[in-house]
Parts: C-alpha cells; sequence; structure tokens
C-alpha cells in the first residue's frame, strides 16, 4: 500500500530539527515510526515520533542494532507502532540529494519487512525525510510559510523498488507550519545554552556507559515532549 499522503507529528518535526542542530557539523540519521492507514488508493502515513540513530557516517552494526531495538520498541507500544522510513541530513551545506547511505538503508528495512513472517504492515510505503540546509536556515530564521515552504527538509517515497519525487506532507495538528516551525525555532535556537533542550541518539546512548544508558533514552526522549 502506496501512502497517498504524510502527516507528521509536532513532537517528530521538533526531534528532528533537534538532532540536526545539535550535530549541525555531521550527517545524523534516524527511524522514522508511525502506522500507516486507509485504502489501497486513499492511505495515509502518520509519522507519530522519530529515533535518532547516529551522528556520524553510520556503520552496519549500528545500523542493526538500532532496528532491532526500534522493531522491539514498536511491538511493545500500545498504539502498534511501526518503522516507517528514515530521516537524514548530509554533513556538507547545499547538499540536498540522499546520500547512497539512506538509500540502502531503506533497502535493507524494506527487505527485513518482507522476509518477516509476523510483520502484517504494508510493504510498499517506505518514506524518506531529507533535511535541507538552506530550508533549514530559513526554518531557523523563522521565515517559514503557512504551506510549509522552508520548513527545513522534503520527503521522499519509495514505490516498486524506485524513488519518486518529493512528496507533500501536512502536520497531523491543526496549527500551521508557520506556527509550528516558529516553535521549533525557538527551542533550536536555545538547545545549545544552559538549561537549552537536550536530544540523545543511539550513538550517544552507547557512549554514555552504564550511568548514561538511563539518562540517554534516546528511545523517548521525553523532556524534547515537554517542551511543545
Amino acid at each position: 500500500m502506496k501512502p497517498t499522503k504524510i502527516q507528521l507529528s509536532e513532537v517528530s518535526y521538533t526531534k528532528m530539527m533537534l538532532h540536526a542542530t545539535l550535530n549541525s557539523r555531521s550527517p545524523i540519521h534516524g527511524i522514522l515510526i508511525g502506522e500507516v492507514s486507509g485504502e489501497e488508493t486513499d492511505s495515509t502515513a502518520h509519522i507519530t515520533d522519530i529515533l535518532p540513530v547516529c551522528h556520524s557516517h553510520p556503520t552496519k552494526p549500528i545500523i542493526d542494532m538500532a532496528l532491532r531495538f526500534a522493531n522491539a520498541y514498536c511491538k511493545d507500544s500500545e498504539d502498534k507502532l511501526d518503522i516507517v522510513g528514515w530521516y537524514t541530513a548530509n554533513e556538507r551545506v547545499g547538499d540536498t540529494n540522499p546520500s547512497p547511505v539512506a538509500w540502502k538503508v531503506l533497502q535493507g528495512i524494506q527487505k527485513n519487512k518482507t522476509n518477516d513472517e509476523d510483520d502484517t504492515s504494508p510493504r510498499d510505503s517506505l518514506i524518506l525525510m531529507m533535511i535541507q540546509s538552506d530550508s533549514y536556515e530559513t526554518m531557523l530564521k523563522k521565515e517559514c510559510t503557512v504551506d510549509g515552504s522552508g520548513k527545513g527538509f522534503e520527503v521522499f517515497k519509495t514505490h516498486d523498488k524506485k524513488y519518486e519525487d518529493l512528496a507533500d506532507v501536512t502536520l497531523s495538528s491543526s496549527a500551521t507550519w508557520k506556527e509550528v516551525a516558529s516553535n521549533v525555532s525557538d527551542i533550536c535556537l536555545k538547545a545549545g545554552e544552559d538549561g537549552g533542550a537536550k536530544l540523545y541518539d543511539f550513538e550517544q546512548h552507547l557512549d554514555g556507559g552504564a550511568e548514561g544508558l538511563k539518562e540517554r533514552d534516546w528511545l523517548r526522549n521525553a523532556q524534547v515532549a515537554k517542551l511543545i
């Protein structure tokens, strides 16, 4: 089932932009989770949260471990969540095309879904969100428009193992992109200050040692939701 619509929650948007802000000189990668609902010709991918994975060029062990934890997290959730895609940002300013690594990760997720007999989720619904440096800068300047121009990212969809043109995405709330992007800008701009927002990815979770495992809860990053 190929999604014809994509909805993004405010917490997902905030976490994704915050991940990019806190690692502005590095490539970032993360998992999109949510659900796909509707009929074959009119379905919606609801992205309810994101799980930040790393702020470096990802290795296969890191990706494999993160996806295993993410799958377990989704299966234990009350909302019947599932992995619906991947998000990324490139290291170089102005590099707006998804990297081969990002596409390869999506292919791996798709293959695992196909081979998992217990996975009943749609096979043809993976999404790739790509943070765009120019659009991201526009968001930080609070120049995002009501319809989402300058929101900081674009969305690609996959279909029949091909990567289609950019797809439209709307917010799951009744707020406008301009309103939400302004709030996200405030959170991101204060992230480097004392008392500013913190967000940990899986890579940082592993680097935290035994004492940092609980504090660096990359699966929830609950403190971010409190800022929205």
